[in-house]
């Protein structure tokens, strides 16, 4: 099972070699000639009396123990469904509860038996998916209360698909889709291709058949699923949006939706990369929640808090890799002299963080000019940290101006990394920095603290430690025994089986409760969990509790709102104790 944000990949059958996958299609029984691997599911509508009935079937035995005729077939009863518009009216006619679990926007304002803990559907129908996409904001926000009311049902949105706009779905949490819009763009002579809706085109013998809807489909998804796999969906989904005008607000909407708490990542593979193309990626909530944290929380190291230095970005992560960055570190010589860097699309990244992600994974194009918004989030922040830490001096050789009193050292048609303008940076930091001493090890120490308080909130846990080895991958030690290690190409600490106890007094670490009685073996699952945080993120260390005894950590694989009935692995398991 892959993940990104809400999107997913289920393997459908015997995890060892599954026949199937989501996304795909949910296919009606007179169109079986198209493949399992694209449609993994069928679906047949009765409506010849009330209530309408719905029946979906899988294509393959699915049913554990996976042997012939184990094929799950689920129905239901669809109810009376009346425009959202109508929000107010209860029809009395409620749809079926069950594994099948038809759902639309009267019923979520109606009926209470979607608020039972033991409700646990495996398919939801959002039937009228279609008539919420005409009212702004009701689908995302709708979708998203289903995917995470029910983590381990996959979801369909009937009538509203297509290859245009099937990764921005699956983006917003969709599993299943159908050949609705495609049957319509057939039967009117056109292609419901990758980009939209087109008319054929007769010099290369094209035509509007099913076949040709289909090979459009099958690019999609599979492009879809590729990009869940490889962590680029975010990219996919914002070329997709230009299709049509509707699926740039709904992109927008829930971008700000997930603003408030989104499943977002606490660390990455090295190998990971956001790709921040154009300026609708800025909205990513990835982005947005680095911006507040910076503007809002963030203190620098306390041996920090007299000189800032704004230095400008480098196309090469992290930026200390970079040439021009050597230059400028062989100008700043003084460890009590605050570095911070100006970048789009995140507004600042001060040093001891260029290894966190996004900001060590992060690719933008480097045009040396800025915009209107990336100078107004840019100036916005660095007013707001200087005013919270106090700073005595603030030097810039970013060469943006700034409404605060700064000391420029970038001559102007000058390069930032060119010898004249290190030169006046060195003298600008010489005359200000004080004639103190720190050794490299203690100063290593007081950046790890901030790193701490950035990815935990606090860094009490680092009392009483030092720090040993060689770099890049620094030890923590408590006296000769080492307590954690700092992975740098993963931005963040290893911790050692012996400061678990320490983790857990201090508050530094999350816990998750599990329930059973026999040995802690292997890794985290939902059925074990008894309660967990909601808002856990994929890469993050939590300790494991049970019995009001601590049992070891784990790093999580899901997000939190997975944790509640999810499907597949939710952590990996470190240390037990």
């Amino acid at each position: 099972m892959s993940r990104w944000r809400h999107a997913r990949i289920f393997g459908l059958g015997d995890r060892r070699g599954p026949e199937s996958f989501t996304p795909g299609l949910c296919i009606s029984s007179d169109e079986l000639e198209i493949g399992v691997e694209l449609a993994p599911f069928t679906f047949k509508h009765d409506s010849s009396e009330l209530p309408a009935k719905l029946q979906i079937s899988a294509r393959g035995n699915w049913s554990y123990p996976f042997e012939e005729g184990d094929i799950p077939t689920y129905n239901a009863n669809e109810g009376h469904t009346l425009p959202p518009s109508l929000q107010n009216a209860d029809t009395g006619m409620g749809q079926s509860v069950g594994p099948l679990l038809p759902i639309s926007w009267q019923r979520l304002v109606h009926d209470p038996a979607l608020l039972e803990e033991a409700l646990e559907p495996e398919i939801v129908v959002l039937q009228d998916a279609l008539q919420l996409a005409g009212h702004p904001g009701r689908l995302v926000t709708t979708i998203r209360l289903l995917r995470e009311r029910f983590p381990g049902a996959l979801i369909w949105a009937p009538g509203l698909s297509g290859p245009d706009n099937c990764a921005l779905l699956a983006w917003l949490g969709i599993d299943l889709f159908d050949l609705t819009r495609s049957k319509h763009a057939e039967a009117h002579g056109v292609i419901l291709s990758r980009d939209g809706p087109r008319e054929i085109d007769p010099t290369i013998g094209e035509c509007a058949s099913i076949d040709s809807q289909l090979d459009e489909w099958r690019a999609s998804i599979a492009a879809t699923r590729s990009a869940i796999r490889n962590g680029t969906l975010r990219e996919l989904v914002e070329k997709q949006s230009l299709n049509s005008p509707r699926l740039v607000e709904h992109l927008r909407r829930h971008d700000a939706l997930l603003n408030e708490k989104a499943p977002l990542s606490m660390h990455v593979s090295s190998k990971s990369r956001f790709r921040c193309h154009s300026p609708v990626s800025r909205e990513d909530p990835l982005i947005q929640d680095w911006i507040r944290r910076i503007e809002h929380e963030y203190m620098p190291p306390k041996i920090q808090s007299d000189t800032l230095v704004l230095l400008p970005c480098s196309a090469r992560k992290p930026y200390s890799n970079s040439q021009s960055h050597r230059f400028f570190r062989s100008a700043i010589r003084d460890r009590f002299v605050h570095q911070v860097i100006v970048t789009s699309p995140l507004g600042l990244v001060p040093r001891e963080l260029e290894e966190q992600w996004p900001a060590a994974h992060y690719d933008v194009p480097v045009t040396g000019d800025w915009d209107d918004d990336e100078l107004s989030t840019i100036r916005r922040l660095v007013k707001s940290l200087v005013e919270r830490v106090g700073y005595k001096t603030v030097i810039n050789h970013s060469g943006i101006d700034f409404e605060i009193e700064t000391i420029d050292t970038r001559p102007e048609g000058v390069s930032a990394s060119s010898k004249a303008a290190c030169e006046v940076l060195q003298k600008a930091v010489s005359t200000s920095s004080s004639s103190s001493q720190i050794r490299e090890k203690e100063f290593l120490l007081h950046s790890f603290s901030s790193l701490s308080r950035w990815q935990f909130g606090t860094d009490k846990w680092l009392d009483g430690l030092r720090v040993g080895g060689k770099p890049p991958r620094w030890m923590l030690m408590k006296g000769k025994q080492q307590m954690a290690q700092w992975h740098p190409d993963a931005g963040r600490f290893s911790f050692t089986k012996s400061i678990l106890p320490i983790l857990q007094e201090t508050g530094t670490l999350r816990e998750v409760v599990i329930g059973g009685d026999a040995p802690w073996k292997g890794d985290i699952f939902a059925h074990m969990v008894v309660s967990s945080p909601t808002d856990l993120r994929v890469g993050e260390e939590i300790l494991v509790v049970r019995d009001g005894s601590l049992i070891g950590s784990a790093r999580c694989t899901a997000a939190g709102w997975e944790w509640r009935g999810g499907v597949g692995r939710l952590a990996k398991s470190q240390h037990r104790l």
